[in-house]
């Protein structure tokens, strides 16, 4: 069995539809294809629809529940990207609520403007979260 991070289930009551639902965890996996970090069988599994996300073409959130089944699980990311989303996954959530303190995180459009934010966020905790001890070159090693 393997590890579920996230599903349409966990934000539906809160979210009210399936699209609404689908946009947390799918501007993650976005980023997560973006980054190189999804896994070699989702890759093989539809190509192209990978391939249109890294041309914004076809949305994060699209891309979970049409590819995905709703569910952001570790079948779907490599061995970096189930380490990175073990202990960073919670963090961007927090900070995706954090955008918007005073209303639903669920009342934000779907759109690549909300991706850069978030994407912005993700690349900083994976490259060391800013730290001046840890060089985005050292991560390679």
């Amino acid at each position: 069995m393997t590890d579920v991070y996230d599903s349409l289930d966990h934000h539906l009551k809160g979210a009210g539809s399936f699209e609404r639902a689908a946009v947390p965890p799918g501007i993650y996996l976005a980023w997560c294809i973006n980054m190189g970090l999804e896994s070699r069988m989702l890759h093989e599994r539809d190509q192209q629809a990978v391939l249109r996300v890294r041309y914004r073409e076809l949305k994060g959130s699209e891309f979970l529940v049409s590819v995905c089944g709703g569910v952001l699980d570790a079948s779907l990311l490599s061995d970096a990207g189930r380490r990175f989303t073990r202990t960073h996954y919670q963090a961007y959530l927090d900070a995706l609520q954090a955008l918007a303190p005073d209303e639903c995180v669920y009342d934000y459009d779907d759109d690549w403007a909300l991706y850069e934010r978030m994407a912005s966020f993700l690349t900083r905790q994976y490259m060391g979260g800013g730290s001046q001890k840890r060089r985005w070159w050292r991560f390679w090693r």
